[in-house]
């Protein structure tokens, strides 16, 4: 059984309040904000649950412009393939979620949750296929090859997804993609820089 003998603590930063209201305003009534929220808060949910399993307590949530970020404390280290568990619990509710607004009828539910749960499995880090695809490597290589090709890999990747997005900018007017890319291909960068 998980306990947690102190309450976790929680930071929650101007950058996020700032893009709660700007979604908040976009939104303008679609419905899209509090399902957003609900799959964040239930992909957050597997994750403590994947980590709970594993004896893991949540010291401290952190919720940013970047997203929520989770700092768990283990009785002992994990393994590259107990980490991946982990990482992947928080997609995997989505993917139930999803299936369940699915089988309700409840399509942009159902189309939010599943996005949020496939956007985190891109394998970039710190998203949870980032952290999949440096524990497969580390089982391979020496843990600073692993992190080396894994920020290789993700910065190949995001100058892709930038490169699409300029596309669609060009083509639809619609710059997200290539905003979201460039965002965070300056988090790998400045993640490999420090």
């Amino acid at each position: 059984m998980w306990t947690c003998h102190e309450p976790p603590r929680v930071e929650v930063s101007p950058g996020f309040l700032l893009l709660l209201g700007i979604l908040f305003w976009l939104d303008e009534g679609v419905g899209l904000l509090p399902w957003g929220l609900l799959a964040c808060a239930l992909h957050e949910l597997g994750h403590i649950a994947a980590a709970a399993a594993l004896k893991g307590a949540v010291r401290e949530l952190s919720l940013t412009a970047v997203g929520a970020e989770l700092r768990i404390d283990y009785n002992v280290p994990l393994t590259y393939g107990q980490d991946s568990l982990v990482a992947l619990a928080g997609p995997a509710a989505n993917l139930l979620f999803g299936t369940l607004a699915l089988y309700l009828h409840w399509e942009l539910a159902a189309a939010v949750s599943l996005t949020i749960g496939g956007f985190n499995l891109l394998p970039i880090p710190p998203l949870d296929g980032g952290r999949v695809l440096y524990g497969l490597l580390a089982l391979h290589l020496d843990t600073d090859w692993a992190e080396r090709l894994t920020t290789a890999l993700s910065g190949c990747l995001l100058g892709v997804l930038a490169g699409v997005g300029a596309m669609a900018a060009a083509h639809y007017g619609n710059a997200t993609l290539l905003l979201t890319a460039l965002w965070m291909l300056a988090g790998v960068l400045r993640r490999e820089g420090g």
